[in-house]
């Protein structure tokens, strides 16, 4: 150790300050400490100016939590070196020399919102279909095109040669014209300005080339390709850039992120520096010796062994429950064990894979009265879809119930205006009627093709209710509201990340449903909605000082706890299916799972369920391959722990039981359970009965078929989302 307390290779990339340098920083490596110590060497033996040195991070609180720390090694009399995101590097710029494109200093930047906003007028000036060119799917579309190098024109060459590609691009063109009218700019526009206002003007390059003569970045693994481009172009001069990260835990290529930025770094600089941080200060050696084992398994990473001289500590516990009920009670009896012995509610944190898990959990918690917060989102009943769902049902079951009406009268977009929602609360109050019963009137002012969608909402409902009126189960009316009111194929359609995340939550409140019914006497709509009034009027946990952590394992990235619960281990949960089809997925899901694992200073418990439900029905579950690759030696754990404290003898946790070899079977296309489907084949749908398979695309569980019902209803389905049974 060095008199900073720096070990060898952390001094090495301390000292090293002249030409690129990459560090490969792995988990609890202490990374950010090398940071602060290698700008404040700059500074101090080297004597360049503070804000000579440019550090760009991702995140504001990243950017100040540097700030701070260079402020405690340094002293506020040394001035502080230039610490900014990407977005905010970029915003400097632009401001001071955007004039060179043709930017007004005092140009706007748009947000999501903003955005969204202007491609709708753009689609109406048209007369395009907000249904057919959603607002929010082309807004993605364009940040996405702006993150890969893209300008609209080159989108444009390379569109689809389709009416929808080719409109697509019309609009992407249109909208980056309207915007530039306007003075504007945004999110996407930040970096991708900045890299073509250096590319067409390299006199201005030059200049700031010149002022920020250090360039470090953080987080090198999450950059994307224009990122990449922005940081090439201001290292080019003097190519003193030293990058820190760790491709071990690349974890967001659904957001653009681009593992190779890392991995060919030495390429883009042959003589380059690397160092690698491999000893981790967090956590015990029985939880590194596991995290090493599990990453090993991805071919696509650099050499590397993460180490720990801290104690041996306890054995990874391993268990196997019944269903999800029981492993979220299972964890909580372990939580108040682990209060009840001096610990703090605080010191453990449970990880689950998808939002959605999330509610198995809160209830459990609610029911005992254990504080808990969500970490990086919303609880359960607060999310938008859940709320969504929660106004239709409360209009079935309340037909006067006009705001949750107003809620979901555009929501999935119908295209109704803000003119022809105004007009019909109008009429509503003129008539001393319910909003509902305005829709299936004949309202001068409103014109006959809205009209008509009005017409169809209306009868829609009245479906509902009628079917709510005749004792239909509450799964079942949930179920069939998600089909008829184009809310589930809304999401398909939309294919994102975000998008699937809320079609889980959807599949999870029918599946709460489900359990309800399965636990009341006489389970009724009404009775449920009551029951979540409660839930979502309980005080916010904002006062809370001591409560247990809930979070996703892509928002546990960064933080550790004393103790960490990793729920929901089976295959398809966790990897998750649609990860699972390639191999570039497999390993970035096998790179979260090492995440999650470092997470962890002295307790790891890993739990699965046997069964799970899935639109409300019971499955059985395997356990997730990588439990395979965790050392036995390193795992305890025996029998199946009931959530009640009954223990059932089971050997289903030892290795030989616990690790069943199926799922080492390639993904088949069209396979979903024991049922192969394909063109041609008949099958039958919950909703809309028996029809035909006419197509199919995609494959394993990202496979969507599309199925013709009677002469003239053709619908799509994503098939892992949605119950279709073969019936020839």
């Amino acid at each position: 150790m060095t008199a900073d307390g720096l070990n060898s290779e952390q001094n090495l990339a301390v000292t090293t300050v002249d030409g690129p340098v990459l560090i490969l920083a792995g988990a609890g490596s202490g990374k950010t400490r090398v940071i602060t110590y290698r700008i404040a060497r700059l500074i101090n033996e080297y004597d360049i100016f503070p804000n000579r040195i440019l550090a760009v991070t991702f995140t504001n609180k990243a950017a100040q939590e540097m700030r701070e720390r260079c402020t405690q090694i340094l002293g506020k009399s040394k001035g502080d070196p230039f610490i900014k995101t990407f977005h905010s590097l970029c915003l400097y710029i632009l401001r001071r020399d955007g004039k060179h494109l043709g930017l007004g200093n005092n140009f706007t930047v748009y947000d999501s919102d903003m955005q969204e906003s202007l491609i709708k007028e753009l689609l109406k000036k048209n007369d395009l279909d907000t249904k057919e060119f959603r607002p929010g799917q082309l807004a993605n579309l364009f940040s996405k095109a702006k993150d890969s190098f893209q300008t609209a024109e080159d989108f444009s060459k390379q569109a689809a040669d389709d009416h929808y590609g080719k409109t697509v691009a019309k609009i992407f063109l249109a909208y980056e014209k309207e915007k530039f009218q306007r003075n504007a700019l945004d999110f996407g526009d930040l970096i991708l300005s900045c890299v073509i206002l250096f590319r067409d003007f390299p006199m201005i390059l030059e200049k700031y080339q010149a002022y920020w003569q250090y360039i470090m970045v953080d987080e090198y693994q999450d950059t994307n390709k224009i990122q990449y481009h922005l940081v090439k172009a201001l290292a080019s001069k003097h190519k003193n850039i030293c990058v820190v990260g760790d491709d071990d835990q690349s974890i967001y290529s659904w957001r653009g992120a681009d593992i190779s930025n890392i991995l060919n770094f030495n390429k883009d600089y042959p003589d380059s520096l690397v160092v690698k941080l491999e000893e981790n200060y967090r956590s015990t050696k029985t939880i590194i010796d596991t995290a090493a084992k599990i990453i090993s398994h991805n071919s696509k990473r650099t050499e590397k062994t993460l180490f720990t001289n801290n104690p041996e500590g306890e054995k990874i516990r391993l268990t196997t429950y019944q269903n999800e009920t029981e492993e979220a009670n299972g964890i909580l009896q372990k939580i108040i064990k682990l209060k009840n012995a001096k610990n703090r509610y605080a010191d453990n944190a449970i990880f689950y894979r998808t939002n959605s898990q999330s509610r198995y959990f809160e209830e459990a918690f609610r029911k005992k009265g254990i504080p808990y917060k969500i970490f990086g989102g919303f609880r359960f009943f607060d999310r938008k879809e859940v709320k969504d769902l929660i106004a239709y049902l409360s209009v079935i079951v309340n037909p006067v119930d006009s705001t949750s009406l107003l809620r979901i009268i555009n929501s999935p977009p119908r295209g109704l205006g803000e003119t022809t929602i105004t007009r019909l609360a109008n009429f509503s109050i003129e008539q001393g009627i319910s909003l509902l019963e305005c829709l299936g009137k004949q309202i001068p002012e409103i014109k006959k093709g809205t009209a008509k969608k009005l017409a169809d909402l209306h009868r829609m409902f009245e479906n509902f209710i009628g079917e709510h009126e005749k004792k239909r189960s509450p799964s079942e009316l949930t179920y069939e509201v998600l089909e008829r009111s184009g809310y589930r194929e809304f999401l398909e359609n939309e294919g994102t990340e975000e998008s699937f995340s809320r079609l889980e939550n959807l599949n999870e409140f029918v599946n709460a449903l489900k359990e309800y019914e399965e636990t009341s006497q006489d389970p009724s709509l009404e009775e449920y909605l009551g029951n979540i009034s409660l839930i979502t009027s309980e005080e916010d946990s904002k006062e809370l000082a001591d409560y247990v952590i809930l979070m996703t394992v892509h928002n546990a990235k960064g933080l550790e706890f004393k103790n960490v619960f990793m729920a929901g281990m089976e295959e398809g949960t966790f990897p998750h299916f649609l990860a699972s089809d390639t191999k570039e997925g497999l390993e970035e899901e096998r790179r979260l799972c090492y995440v999650a694992v470092t997470r962890a200073r002295e307790k790891l418990d890993i739990s699965l369920s046997r069964y799970t439900r899935k639109f409300g029905e019971v499955e059985a579950r395997i356990s997730s391959r990588f439990l395979e690759e965790i050392p036995r030696e390193n795992l305890i754990g025996d029998f199946i722990e009931s959530a009640y404290g009954v223990r059932r003898p089971d050997k289903s946790p030892q290795a030989k039981d616990a690790y069943p070899k199926a799922h080492k079977e390639e993904s088949v296309s069209g396979k979903k359970g024991n049922q192969d489907f394909a063109v041609g084949k008949r099958v039958r749908h919950k909703v809309y009965g028996e029809g035909k398979i006419i197509s199919m695309s995609g494959t394993g569980d990202n496979t969507k078929v599309e199925v013709r019902f009677g002469a003239h209803i053709e619908k799509k389905f994503l098939l892992a989302y949605t119950p279709l049974d073969i019936i020839s």
